[in-house]
């Protein structure tokens, strides 16, 4: 009999409401009952009201984490996917501009006033030229590879030709997020200085109403944010005065842990011991190299395709300075096991040219939508400083501060630096690996980076 009252239960919780799922997990933690029938005595007033005491009264927030949402949005600008994806614990896929054509006059367009002329005449230009390269340089790979698919020709050509789009790109972003990351993300939309992000935070707070009316009614505004930033924002160019933007593209490691190799052999031998890690990190410092590097390996050498190292090694971090082209940028942003500070979009970066467009000799064709993006960009800035980010194609580069925890890197360079990667992303990998091998050759010697 108590074998049966004792019998492992693995179960999911379907077609319950998330504030009552939340609700359910919650009381777990002082109710004897199982979940599934706390479920069951539940409703989705009482479950307003427990939420109101619990995560609103007495700040619980933790239980908001079990109210899972997913939310679609249609028709929003590519610069305001960035910033909705700028919250870190969601899921987000994102309408892909290598293998979907963008078809014209689908792009946002902010309130400008009297330059709203120029803002349109630039977009209008740049899309009409994407559409009129299309059909050649599809006929271009063609000939080039005259085996190939159909759908690899064509995505080929989206793959070269996105380039020329625009950041006012209207897009599909679909997004999966708890309802404590939520009202985070919410309110951070809300705080945002453009009106399109605005407008999105408040939509995806009305439609999140309707299902956990209680959970993020109370994500506003966020004051800190706002008189934080907009202060930084004034202060900053003044404390830097001018100083000549560097061009440089790739990633460079600016900082990192220099102690790494103690810290990290500290935290292996750590699990297994009962002495603080203070005592251990002194008996390591005393060590001999060889014997540092064969507990590393050992930690190592074992790892197969699909692992992942041992998480003793996210205690070990690198800053990089990155500077790649926006349509490269907007993969690596999704990873999101990182720190990222983000500068805003600009045209003063410089831009990219990818091989296949001079190959092709459709460069002269490319540049003329670079300079005429870049001239209007300029203009409009004067005015409107934030909405003139909309009008830079993803070929102007973008600059990112990254920070990785060592295994977040081993997951990243192998994914990015694989045989299928985009040559953008790809260059940023290979070049994270050539900055940690030399501050660090004996981790780089197990992060598997394909240098081809």
């Amino acid at each position: 009999m108590g074998g049966i009252v004792n019998k492992r239960r693995i179960y999911a919780l379907c077609e319950i409401a998330p504030e009552v799922r939340a609700v359910a997990f919650a009381k777990c933690s002082r109710s004897p009952e199982q979940i599934d029938k706390i479920a069951k005595e539940l409703d989705e007033d009482k479950s307003r009201k427990f939420h109101e005491k619990w995560v609103v009264g007495y700040g619980h927030s933790s239980v908001a984490e079990h109210a899972v949402l997913s939310i679609a949005m249609e028709n929003i600008s590519i610069l305001a996917t960035k910033a909705v994806e700028d919250a870190r614990l969601a899921s987000y896929t994102e309408k892909s501009t290598r293998y979907q054509v963008f078809d014209k006059d689908k792009y946002y367009k902010p309130e400008l006033g009297e330059l709203n002329w120029l803002y349109q005449e630039t977009c209008d230009f740049l899309f009409s030229k994407y559409n009129e390269l299309m059909p050649l340089v599809i006929g271009f790979f063609k000939k080039k590879f005259p085996d190939e698919k159909e759908m690899e020709i064509k995505n080929r050509a989206l793959d070269c030709l996105r380039y020329i789009l625009p950041a006012s790109t209207l897009t599909t972003l679909g997004m999966t997020i708890n309802s404590r990351a939520l009202e985070h993300s919410i309110s951070k939309l809300l705080t945002h200085p453009l009106a399109e992000m605005q407008e999105i935070g408040k939509e995806m707070k009305e439609s999140a109403l309707k299902i956990t009316p209680t959970l993020i009614k109370y994500a506003n505004k966020n004051n800190y944010l706002s008189e934080t930033i907009g202060s930084l924002r004034e202060s900053s160019p003044r404390i830097l005065k001018a100083s000549k933007i560097n061009n440089k593209e790739g990633a460079a490691l600016v900082e990192y842990d220099k102690d790494a190799e103690n810290k990290i052999v500290s935290a292996l031998l750590y699990r297994f011991s009962g002495l603080s890690y203070e005592q251990i990190k002194e008996h390591v410092k005393n060590m001999g190299a060889s014997e540092k590097e064969k507990i590393i390996g050992n930690a190592l050498s074992r790892l197969s395709k699909f692992d992942r190292p041992l998480r003793e090694f996210e205690h070990i971090y690198y800053t990089f300075d990155v500077l790649m082209d926006y349509g490269g940028f907007r993969d690596v942003q999704r990873h999101r096991m990182c720190t990222q500070t983000n500068q805003e979009f600009s045209a003063e970066q410089g831009y990219q040219i990818p091989n296949e467009i001079t190959e092709a000799g459709f460069e002269r064709d490319f540049k003329e939508c670079m300079e005429k993006a870049k001239k209007g960009y300029a203009e409009i800035k004067n005015k409107f400083p934030y909405e003139s980010q909309y009008i830079i194609p993803m070929a102007f580069n973008k600059r990112v501060l990254i920070t990785m925890n060592l295994r977040e890197l081993f997951h990243f360079i192998k994914l990015r630096s694989g045989k299928g990667s985009h040559i953008s992303y790809k260059k940023i990998a290979q070049q994270m690996h050539s900055e940690i091998k030399k501050v660090h050759p004996i981790m780089a010697r197990y992060i598997e980076c394909n240098i081809g």
